[in-house]
């Protein structure tokens, strides 16, 4: 992903390997609380499970893509469970480091490949994906074109990608408009939008799921085990950060609860060129 001018966004970054060690899972996306009662973890994972029940079957022979792989959580799933390849591409060492480690402990390493790098230019031969995964990951970028076009370089005829991804709704103005620029994300769009930058891209969106009703209890979730933890997390970044941090989430909230945040999981099939 291309780097993000708020500086808000860069402390993000530090602030994600703090988020892993407070809710203990290795995923950072958002998650679907059915029941209401799962955990941060178990809700994550349960995002994963629906997209990847979405896609057509996986076969021992698939080879899959997660991009912003993030601390690999989602790969070695997909890679345990269905026993294919599966490629992490991620621009962050240190979650990389942290991924190839559990790859190692779980002897995943013949089937879990993790490279560092950006989803803009990706280091693949082109039609060699059946399926590309990305959760949340295109909300971070202000380069979603580009990014629908390396995607289509490196799937198969054909192949799929499916996307979890956080949107601004149709109805969205006014003061709304104020708390969403502070929003450490780089470009909020419909789905509208993402529909017709997949289309540039050389991809069709084939189907949609919206998840909004999941905003509220997540990112109330989120708040409530930063608040819990905030003693602790000052301690390894900064109360600064931590404040921020807070605030953060109280946007997304409020957001969430004005009905100005859309939440879904999109699909898209490669176009015959």
């Amino acid at each position: 992903m291309s780097t993000n001018p708020n500086p808000l966004f860069v402390e993000e970054k530090k602030g994600q390997h703090i988020y892993h060690n407070v809710w203990g899972g290795d995923d950072l996306h958002i998650g679907i609380y059915r029941p209401k009662s799962l955990s941060l973890h178990e809700a994550n994972r349960k995002t994963t499970e629906r997209m990847i029940k979405l896609l057509p079957r996986i076969k021992r022979a698939s080879k899959i893509l997660v991009v912003q792989s993030g601390f690999g959580g989602a790969a070695r799933y997909i890679a345990e469970k269905y026993k294919c390849k599966v490629w992490c591409l991620n621009d962050d060492e240190k979650q990389n480091e942290y991924n190839e480690r559990k790859i190692e402990e779980l002897e995943l390493s013949k089937k879990v490949k993790v490279a560092k790098g950006f989803v803009e230019y990706m280091p693949y031969d082109p039609d060699f994906f059946d399926f590309v995964i990305a959760q949340d990951a295109f909300s971070l970028t202000g380069k979603k074109r580009e990014t629908f076009r390396a995607i289509h370089r490196v799937l198969k005829p054909e192949g799929r990608l499916i996307i979890s991804a956080l949107m601004r709704s149709e109805t969205c103005e006014g003061e709304s408009e104020k708390l969403i620029k502070k929003l450490p994300l780089e470009e909020l769009i419909t789905e509208e939008q993402y529909g017709s930058d997949a289309k540039r891209g050389f991809l069709q969106q084939i189907y949609s799921v919206e998840l909004s009703d999941q905003l509220v209890h997540h990112y109330t979730k989120v708040l409530y085990t930063l608040q819990a933890n905030k003693e602790k997390l000052v301690e390894q970044s900064s109360e600064r950060f931590v404040n921020d941090r807070i605030q953060t989430y109280r946007n997304f909230i409020r957001l969430a609860e004005d009905g100005c945040l859309d939440w879904g999981i999109l699909m898209f099939q490669k176009m015959n060129s």
